[in-house]
């Protein structure tokens, strides 16, 4: 029992000293000026997808709003436990990024002022904590939408090998029935085989790159 425990105790640490590491602070200009804020890095996602990704993590806990002149999202008066309990407060979110990398600002207003690490360390810890859950909520769908990318590549190989083969079979065909287009037959068999054996490569390379999305997916949020 006290093994299990102090298991527990140790996973969580690592959980928070990871969120700690992977949240960084600044204070970054927004609507109401420059105020302290909390961000994520999230390679191979773009702000776009990113932008979907924050509507769709926040969504449980109120309606987003959007400013679209200062391009950021706003919920106010909502309640986020891991935050801040019971007590209201006001979140600002921003994505800034390019096609293949985004960060992701928040600004949280507790009622008193904007939360920083000098005067309010839990509520600090407990936004580290809620942005490094989005970030692993982004991460996991980006290299889900990767994924499904990279699927596809490999159904669309393996469409081409279909019609290679289904090629070959109607040149040995013609082979049977057309005894003048033998010649000619036989050596587009040969050209038909050796892409085939090309494409069969190109499958096998594809499938490690599948094998290899499909392991990154499962390790998101994993204790390293």
């Amino acid at each position: 029992m006290k093994i299990t425990s102090l298991f527990l105790m140790l996973l969580v640490s690592y959980q928070l000293l990871n969120a700690q590491d992977r949240v960084k602070s600044l204070d970054k200009t927004m609507s109401l000026g420059s105020k302290p804020s909390h961000y994520v890095e999230i390679d191979g996602y773009d702000q776009k997808n990113t932008e979907k990704a924050w509507e769709e993590f926040i969504k449980p806990y109120g309606k987003v709003k959007e400013n679209k002149k200062a391009k950021e999202f706003f919920l106010n008066k909502v309640s986020i436990p891991a935050i801040n309990g019971v007590t209201p407060l006001d979140i600002y979110a921003k994505i800034e990024g390019t096609k293949t990398q985004s960060t992701a600002y928040i600004w949280v207003d507790l009622g008193g002022g904007f939360a920083n690490s000098k005067d309010n360390l839990s509520q600090v810890n407990g936004i580290k904590t809620f942005m490094n859950d989005f970030y692993i909520f982004a991460k996991k769908r980006a290299i889900a939408e990767e994924l499904k990318a990279e699927e596809n590549k490999q159904k669309d190989l393996e469409k081409d090998l279909s019609k290679l083969e289904s090629k070959n079979s109607n040149l040995l065909k013609d082979i049977e029935t057309f005894k003048e287009r033998i010649k000619k037959a036989e050596n587009e068999i040969v050209q038909n085989l050796g892409e085939q054996d090309n494409k069969k490569v190109e499958i096998k390379r594809q499938q490690k790159v599948v094998e290899s999305t499909v392991e990154k997916l499962n390790n998101v949020g994993k204790a390293q």
